[in-house]
């Protein structure tokens, strides 16, 4: 069983920017290693994470899976998600901490999920780059890191320029390179919204029909939408995140199986435990030792 709670870092934690609610930090990364080696054990954040690989090796777990870490690649990171790193020594780039009010605070009319890297739905939280697409936003993040080192007149404001220039220049990049095919603007946001509910409500509803009726569809609409969008039904959206979630409490959490299964509203234990070993392959008790 798990010895401890998994840890929540925030963003004060990190000597970020203006002592606020809404908080910004960037450094390059293997200063930011010097400065906060408690990190390379998993973890969770409050906040948004863009990690840009421009020398090292590794590796880099992200809610169980396993990447490769290496040159020209760009990791992104949402609030909640767990993840640990195995780098090689000379592991540099650049790292990028943000808040949701620091963006929003400039941008209340944009939603940070409607960026693909940062929809919890999609199973991709990594982009490989050219060298000429790295440097051009490497240019722009030195930008931000003068911006930071200077702190003049309105050095906030323009922080969160380049910051949306940023997200918005990953994005076109994330769709060019073979990202989720893009749907018209009402799917989009319908599926904002499936987001949004999946999130709040996985644990006290399963049934598709529920969020059908939420988002005033019928189930085949919403399983259409989410099929061209995802490549997967709505239940096998909800079912994922059932699953991340259960996954998350056994390693990183010491309540007992039977617990999990009532955190995920699961009062069935026997039905819990069937549902785990046919979509993760292991019985709890074995995912749970095998990932101690």
């Amino acid at each position: 069983m798990a010895e401890k709670e998994l840890p929540v870092y925030q963003i004060q934690d990190f000597n970020a920017q203006w002592q606020q609610e809404h908080y910004f930090y960037l450094k390059p990364f293997s200063q930011h290693l010097q400065e906060h080696a408690f990190i390379q054990k998993p973890h969770k954040h409050d906040f948004y994470i863009l990690f840009f690989v421009t020398h090292g090796s590794g590796s880099h777990t992200i809610d169980f899976k396993t990447y490769p870490v290496e040159p020209n690649t760009v990791f992104f990171l949402t609030p909640g998600q767990v993840h640990s790193w195995q780098l090689s020594s000379d592991t540099d780039g650049f790292i990028l901490f943000f808040t949701p009010s620091f963006y929003l605070i400039d941008f209340p009319n944009h939603k940070l999920n409607s960026f693909p890297f940062f929809n919890s739905l999609l199973q991709n939280p990594f982009l490989y780059l050219t060298n000429a697409q790295l440097q051009q936003l490497e240019s722009i993040l030195l930008e931000m890191q003068e911006e930071l080192i200077r702190q003049e007149l309105y050095t906030e404001a323009i922080i969160r320029d380049y910051l949306d220039i940023l997200l918005m220049r990953l994005a076109r990049l994330y769709h060019s390179e073979g990202g989720p095919k893009t749907a018209g603007t009402g799917a989009v946001s319908q599926l904002e919204a499936l987001q949004k509910l999946i999130e709040e409500q996985y644990k006290n509803h399963k049934p598709v029909k529920f969020y059908a009726d939420q988002l005033h569809l019928t189930t085949k609409q919403l399983n259409e939408t989410s099929k061209r969008r995802f490549g997967r039904t709505t239940a096998q959206l909800i079912q994922d995140r059932v699953l991340l979630e259960a996954k998350r409490l056994l390693v990183h959490s010491t309540l007992t199986i039977a617990q999990v299964a009532s955190e995920l509203g699961y009062f069935d234990n026997a039905y819990f435990f069937r549902f785990f070993k046919k979509h993760a392959g292991l019985t709890p008790e074995q995912f749970r030792k095998a990932n101690l």
